[in-house]
């Protein structure tokens, strides 16, 4: 249906997402915004219009959200006309918009002093004076602010601080030039930041994490990957001070068990990541089970001291994860997964490169995890067609599957894809024990429902191009790579 149409048919309408819709031009914008005057939020994200769309948009008095992500013919100028529209905008998102500077933004506040939400992450190449002079402006106002990718000094955090001291959210994402100096500036005037996002800042250390601590209380999510010379004394401050703590993400930053022992003290998290934490073990998981009843997302990814009873500890104590990467954690065997089976409410699970776990394995989980939405079993290269049988026959909601490099037959494939009626989703490369004939099987047992697949380029020439026509024509997406096979532990 083209956007005509839907202007023209629903001239009431209030929120529009045109995402990646990139045949839509200036023209289409300007009919919208003639068509549809009671639009309050409207996405145009990844679309190739320009200035002459923002000229038009400028002209929805009651627009209140406006997310322009990288939209590269979109700069200053344009930010210049949208200024000059209502002032009734409150959230503008021009993250990874090339073109756009500071000076930009500085024009666009001075029309929208109202403003509450402004992501420029991976935008700006400098902060100008006048874009720090007009946050001031918004005092009262901005609650979020998202700056990830800039050089950020001292100063800029101190400025920030004093003129957007109602700030909930600050977004600092792989800045370069944060510093402890700079983040104790800025908390102490913030302190009802909720939400702080701190990837990358590898020059912050514990004295930051006190800073966070002793200042904002009321903090819920902490961003902290790759912050590498935090350690257990800083987390002990957080985990103390911030009981209202539901996110922390610690991803290699090299914590050890008794900063999880520490953790251990905020019974409210939700959503803990522990990626490459390598000195994490089942002592650090046992802590982390003993309270933390209500998480439900765990990311352990190359955590390799992980076993088995650390999975039995986890499966006792947080019921509730939906979410859980484990992938490389090459210790753990079909025992931990068969107290995985134990969780009613996971839904994603990451498994790659897990070499001692097998169909039997696969099979507890697929008995006992009825919800399960996603598996990856790339490089499991145990499992076999008795894994593929279990999930066909009991992970019915089952919409993501990778199985590449699994030692799966032609028929386990086939049972597996003309089973799961909700499956999407497939990857599968180098499955060396599927003949061109299973493939073909396979992929005709499915075909109407498979949306996105990933095959090795070779099978391109091999399979009939009445089937790949047949794929295409229900609008599934094959991505052929080239891959050689190498084996991995």
């Amino acid at each position: 249906m083209g956007l005509a149409k839907v202007v023209v048919g629903c001239p009431r309408l209030e929120k529009l997402s045109l995402k990646w819709c990139r045949e839509i031009s200036d023209i289409g914008i300007d009919l919208l915004s003639k068509k549809c005057r009671e639009l309050r939020s409207l996405d145009i994200s990844y679309l190739k219009v320009g200035n002459e769309s923002l000229r038009s948009i400028s002209s929805l008095e009651k627009l209140e959200e406006l997310s322009m992500v990288c939209c590269s013919c979109i700069d200053d100028d344009g930010l210049e006309l949208l200024s000059k529209g209502s002032s009734s905008l409150q959230s503008v998102d021009v993250s990874r918009c090339d073109h756009v500077t500071s000076q930009g933004l500085a024009s666009l506040i001075d029309g929208h002093n109202f403003l509450q939400k402004l992501n420029a992450a991976d935008s700006l190449h400098e902060m100008g004076q006048s874009f720090l002079s007009n946050l001031a402006k918004l005092k009262d106002t901005l609650t979020v602010l998202r700056l990830d990718g800039l050089e950020v000094s001292s100063s800029v955090l101190l400025a920030i601080g004093e003129g957007c001291n109602n700030l909930v959210e600050i977004g600092l994402s792989k800045c370069n030039g944060v510093t402890n100096e700079g983040i104790s500036s800025l908390v102490t005037r913030c302190s009802h930041l909720r939400v702080i996002d701190l990837t990358c800042c590898n020059l912050l250390t514990n004295n930051a994490l006190n800073s966070i601590a002793d200042n904002c209380k009321m903090v819920e999510r902490l961003r902290l990957e790759s912050c590498s010379s935090i350690s257990e004394k800083g987390l002990e401050q957080i985990a103390t001070s911030c009981p209202n703590l539901k996110e922390i993400d610690l991803t290699d930053c090299g914590v050890n068990d008794a900063a999880l022992q520490h953790l251990a003290k905020c019974s409210e998290l939700l959503i803990l990541k522990l990626g490459l934490c390598s000195s994490i073990s089942d002592k650090g998981l046992a802590f982390i089970s003993s309270n933390c009843g209500k998480l439900i997302e765990l990311d352990l990814y190359r955590c390799n001291s992980i076993t088995d009873d650390g999975l039995a500890a986890l499966a006792n104590g947080c019921k509730k994860i939906k979410m859980l990467n484990l992938c490389y954690c090459n210790k753990i065997t079909d025992s931990g997964l068969g107290h995985l089976g134990s969780l009613e409410e996971l839904t994603n699970l990451e498994l790659r490169c897990l070499v001692r776990i097998t169909g039997i394995g696969i099979s507890s989980v697929a008995i006992g995890c009825k919800n399960l939405i996603e598996i990856d079993l790339k490089r499991c290269y145990s499992v076999d067609d008795a894994g593929l049988w279990a999930l066909a026959r009991y992970a019915l909601n089952l919409r993501q599957l990778t199985i590449s490099y699994c030692q799966v037959t032609g028929l386990g494939l086939c049972h597996l894809l003309s089973s799961l009626r909700c499956l999407q989703d497939v990857k599968m490369v180098h499955l060396s024990w599927v003949s061109i004939e299973g493939f073909e099987m396979a992929l005709r047992a499915a075909c109407g429902r498979l949306k996105k697949l990933k095959m090795l380029s070779g099978l391109k020439s091999v399979l009939s191009p009445e089937l790949l026509q047949m794929l295409q024509a229900c609008g599934c997406r094959i991505r052929w790579v080239n891959k050689p096979l190498v084996y991995k532990d």
